[in-house]
């Protein structure tokens, strides 16, 4: 029969406080507090001299004090660790650790964002006189109102003018803008116009008596809604909207960014659509659209939209010639029930749907042949006699 292994031999020194605070990081001074409060009392004290003496199991345990009120958790809190672990209970004694991490982190992002109030105050001496809006938003509807004017944005890089003398760098970017009750992002090429918008959760810091706007660069805005995306839905998203700049507080994380140069048309005049006309339904457009053509017709018959044939169309036939690509871009970020809104041949079309937007697009002019029958083009630039927004 083998034999019993022998116990673990117990170490039953005691230390005196001198030993203990080399061995925990603890100053002698602190150790007499703690004892004090009954969060670490020494396992033998001196009735004569005072000499507190500890076992040497209690450097664990003035270790992990240490190291807990170096992270600033409360003395009730320590107290309660160091007993649960004293009784080999760890898995509550990390409980209780994990909890005040937790807390940690929480006021780290409230902290962050007195911070971010902090130097937006500071920095308003260098706008004096100048309007600012800060308004919170879900994380969600943000990143969704970002999506849904993302393909209307003019692309390549800033370009500081062009041959008609329009400013095209502010097409490069999305404008951001605060209006009341919420927050709208547009974006044009010329050809196109987007609109999304996010309900406000949080009414702006000031009331002024106009919509407070800047444009910001595609870049941020793709960063911006991706950290949204990767965040609870329901969270909240400070932005703060200025001259100059424009920030975005999302999970505790600060973008900035310098807006873009220039005079963002006016969209209110595009979207204005008459308000006689009715919403016809779109549903399944998309999947019929030639998008390798270079323009296409569109018809309404019996309350919904559909593709005019390519060649023959008689004059009156057609409601409005769009670019095909466009229209497709523009009904997939629609979301579902897609409808149309026409105006006429001379008027943006306007797509809306069920999504965080919606967008208007430029009509182009078909051909017309003598006898008085339109011809939809192999190839006609969109941009040659459409209509122009900016």
């Amino acid at each position: 029969m083998p034999a019993e292994p022998e116990p673990a031999a117990v170490d039953d020194r005691l230390l005196t406080i001198g030993e203990v605070a080399r061995r925990s990081g603890l100053t002698a001074s602190a150790l007499r507090f703690y004892d004090r409060e009954g969060v670490l009392v020494p396992a033998d004290v001196d009735a004569l001299t005072g000499y507190r003496r500890y076992a040497v199991a209690q450097v664990r345990a003035a270790r992990l004090l240490a190291s807990l009120r170096r992270v600033g958790m409360p003395l009730a809190e320590v107290a309660l660790v160091l007993d649960e672990d004293a009784r080999g209970a760890s898995g509550a004694a990390a409980d209780v650790v994990t909890a005040h991490e937790q807390r940690l982190v929480d006021g780290l992002a409230d902290a962050r964002r007195e911070i971010v109030r902090t130097l937006a105050l500071l920095a308003e001496r260098d706008h004096a006189g100048s309007e600012a809006c800060r308004v919170t938003v879900r994380a969600a509807d943000l990143a969704a109102a970002l999506g849904a004017v993302r393909f209307a944005v003019a692309p390549g890089e800033p370009v500081a003018g062009a041959p008609d003398g329009v400013d095209l760098r502010v097409l490069t970017g999305i404008l951001v803008e605060v209006c009341g009750a919420e927050v709208r992002c547009v974006a044009t090429d010329r050809y196109r116009l987007a609109v999304g918008w996010a309900p406000v959760v949080i009414p702006p810091t000031a009331s002024p008596d106009h919509p407070v706007s800047a444009v910001v660069p595609l870049g941020w805005a793709d960063r911006v809604a991706e950290r949204c995306g990767r965040i609870d839905a329901d969270a909240v998203v400070e932005l703060d909207v200025r001259p100059g700049q424009v920030g975005a507080l999302v999970d505790g994380e600060l973008a900035a960014t310098p807006v873009v140069a220039g005079s963002f048309p006016d969209y209110r005049s595009i979207v204005a659509t008459d308000a006689g006309r009715d919403a016809v339904d779109a549903d399944g457009l998309q999947a019929r659209l030639p998008v390798e053509a270079q323009t296409v017709g569109l018809v309404v018959r019996d309350g919904s939209v559909h593709v005019a044939e390519p060649r023959g169309v008689g004059a009156g036939d057609a409601a409005v010639f769009v670019d095909p690509e466009f229209l497709h871009e523009a009904l997939a970020v629609a979301g579902a029930r897609p409808t149309l809104v026409l105006d006429g041949p001379h008027r943006p079309l306007a797509i809306r749907g069920d999504g965080a937007g919606f967008s208007v697009l430029m009509p182009v002019a078909p051909l017309v042949r003598g006898d008085g029958v339109t011809d939809v083009p192999d190839a006609i630039t969109s941009n040659g006699e459409g209509a122009d927004p900016a």
